[in-house]
């Protein structure tokens, strides 16, 4: 999902939720239920419209519901909010954006899947009154068979930059928006706090985010990509989108002289502060060495950039701290 004509992310998972023997496992899963499962039966709980992204119209959904299966991008929206009664959840590109804590609430949890290979079994066997998906709108995946479980509630995102966004339609969606609203205030607190106190220090520093694949390549974020919007938040300055408007570009090893064009760069790190390995790879080459901020020993290896959650964020926000914004 990163970028309109980069190569910046891992592909997303193009196979969809299966349509033929699903579907027979589908009607005895829902069979063997009995009452209370399927959203095709009647009940008294009251509902509302949800203006979904998987359909034109909206969505009936419960008014306060009390068993959520979250998929996608709603995992990390919800995970943390505990008044989100979360049943079920699915693993896979989004689990980066989890805290340490929030990875092992996640695996105490039912999973039902990874991405898009959602087992709609398992999700009937949960008997959901709800399934939240923040999938992004790029997997086109198909949510009629989850349909016949559940009423589904779907926002998705079309650029990283989107997930603040996401995140709060995802907690309106599971009936939690003041309970999530308390983490954006952290977050938005934090940041502004960031900004002020080392305004002087940021006011005259370009920093470019460098990630990498696995591909050979490496990948220049921009303002709006996974790893840089946000540090945006907490006052750093990027470059806006490349040439194209892509929110980052895919460029050869030979090309990593673009970095003189940039104060410092931020660079993707594991949890414990060692530079991501993909990227490692990129920096043990030659070229590196010669750029400018790698000269001027302006590189900065950052745990959890390209994390998209209020909560991750915070997170991002006390390793930036610590090993970028004091030493500027």
């Amino acid at each position: 999902m990163e970028g309109r004509a980069s190569t910046a992310h891992p592909p997303a998972l193009a196979r969809r939720l299966g349509t033929g023997a699903a579907a027979a496992v589908l009607a005895l899963t829902l069979a063997a239920c009995g009452s209370g499962t399927g959203a095709q039966e009647e009940t008294d709980t009251a509902t509302r419209g949800f203006a979904s992204d998987h359909t034109e119209g909206e969505v009936e959904i419960p008014e306060s519901p009390e068993r959520i299966v979250a998929i996608g991008w709603a995992v990390p929206a919800l995970i943390s909010v505990e008044e989100a009664e979360l049943v079920g959840v699915s693993r896979g590109t989004q689990d980066t954006s989890l805290t340490p804590q929030e990875l092992t609430q996640v695996e105490e949890l039912p999973e039902v899947g990874t991405d898009l290979e959602i087992d709609v079994e398992k999700v009937a066997e949960l008997e959901p009154d709800l399934i939240v998906s923040g999938l992004a709108s790029a997997m086109e995946f198909d949510y009629s068979e989850l349909e016949q479980v559940a009423p589904v509630a779907v926002a998705a995102m079309d650029a990283p930059v989107q997930w603040k966004e996401t995140s709060e339609r995802i907690a309106d969606a599971a009936g939690v928006a003041d309970a999530h609203a308390e983490l954006v205030e952290e977050y938005d607190a934090r940041a502004e706090e960031l900004s002020q106190t080392y305004a002087e220090e940021l006011e005259d520093t370009t920093f470019a985010s460098v990630a990498a694949w696995g591909d050979g390549n490496w990948t220049l974020e921009h303002r709006d990509a996974h790893g840089a919007n946000v540090l945006a938040d907490a006052g750093l300055r990027f470059t806006e989108a490349a040439e194209d408007g892509a929110f980052s570009e895919s460029l050869s090893v030979e090309e990593l002289d673009r970095l003189d064009e940039y104060d410092a760069v931020i660079v993707r790190a594991q949890e414990n502060g060692d530079v991501d390995p993909e990227v490692q790879k990129i920096m043990d080459q030659g070229p590196w060495d010669e750029t400018e901020p790698a000269q001027a020993d302006r590189v900065y290896p950052v745990p959890f950039v390209g994390a998209m959650s209020y909560t991750t964020g915070l997170l991002v926000f006390d390793e930036l701290e610590e090993r970028v914004l004091k030493d500027l």
